[in-house]
């Protein structure tokens, strides 16, 4: 049975960091677009009085959540229900000194029985919207074979992922979490593993990122971003997965280059430089973080700061 969401205690990740490299201790006007548990924005408020924060989720529970402390931060504090690809419109006209995007899942969503455990009694859902779009359970017990392969493939589910959206259609149909997991674990039986991860874990993540469309979403951010930051603002973006990662840095790389490229780059060319990379590799978590708080441990910060002079 799942936890209350009220039980979950999310701890925000790489806190002290964000506030550093958003540089909210001087106040400002910034946009959090994964408002999540709260944590960042609370932090963000509490840094300086004089900061104000847009707070938007697509999750309508975690905006629920929200509000039951927003009131305490009055006018400073705008909760708004809103994906990615609404950047533009959450963000009303206005630019920020910075922007920050925490892209992990927070504990009161895992433990809110729907679905993204594979512990779960619950139904299988893993929408962060639960208003619109197909559930995980509509896409594993209807799609071809062959489209839930590309869904696992794309998510970093490897070599396996074929055999395993084999077994899914074979033993389709799934109604809960732990059908499916029991059906994935069916699936490795008599092949050596170094890991003492569930083999269902990384297969639920794929599966919610692509429920979710995450990877399209970030995209949309990354496209949308220079436009809601100030010159001279930041943009912050915290991944826990290599697809994201990878496409954070590419697109920040394309943002630095100036129209300086190899002769083999097949990113996107930029017109001209509209900033730097603050970190030229992206901050992981300190060891004291990873052992308080062991979900932190697969974090990486990407910092970018806008304008033509840096």
């Amino acid at each position: 049975m799942s936890k209350a969401a009220g039980d979950a205690v999310h701890v925000p990740v790489m806190l002290n960091e964000v506030i550093e490299a958003l540089g909210a201790r001087g106040g400002g006007m910034f946009l959090d677009c994964t408002f999540g548990g709260g944590g960042h924005t609370r932090a963000i408020l509490d840094a300086s009085p004089d900061s104000w924060v847009v707070a938007m989720d697509r999750d309508a529970r975690a905006l629920e959540r929200g509000s039951q402390w927003a009131s305490a931060y009055g006018d400073r504090l705008d909760l708004v229900h809103a994906p990615f690809s609404k950047v533009a419109e959450a963000a009303g006209g206005r630019v920020f000194d910075g922007v920050l995007a925490d892209l992990g899942m927070s504990t009161d969503q895992l433990v809110e029985g729907r679905g993204f455990s594979f512990a779960d009694t619950g139904p299988l859902d893993m929408r962060m919207d639960e208003s619109a779009g197909m559930t995980a359970a509509d896409f594993v017990n209807t799609s071809s074979e062959r489209e839930i392969f590309l869904a696992l493939a794309e998510g970093g589910v490897g070599k396996n992922a074929r055999a395993i959206a084999r077994t899914l259609v074979f033993h389709r149909p799934f109604s809960s979490p732990k059908q499916l997991a029991d059906a994935v674990k069916a699936s490795q039986l008599g092949k050596r593993s170094q890991s003492h991860v569930h083999p269902a874990t990384v297969v639920f993540q794929a599966l919610r990122m692509h429920i979710n469309d995450e990877l399209g979403e970030v995209k949309k951010l990354l496209e949308a971003a220079p436009s809601a930051v100030k010159q001279g603002g930041k943009l912050a973006i915290i991944t826990f997965h290599s697809v994201e990662d990878r496409a954070v840095a590419s697109r920040m790389r394309e943002w630095e280059s100036a129209g300086s490229y190899p002769a083999n780059w097949r990113g996107i060319r930029a017109e001209k430089r509209i900033g730097r990379v603050v970190n030229k590799g992206a901050e992981k978590p300190s060891d004291e973080e990873v052992s308080r708080n062991p979900a932190s441990r697969s974090a990486r910060l990407r910092v970018f700061q806008f304008g033509e002079s840096f």
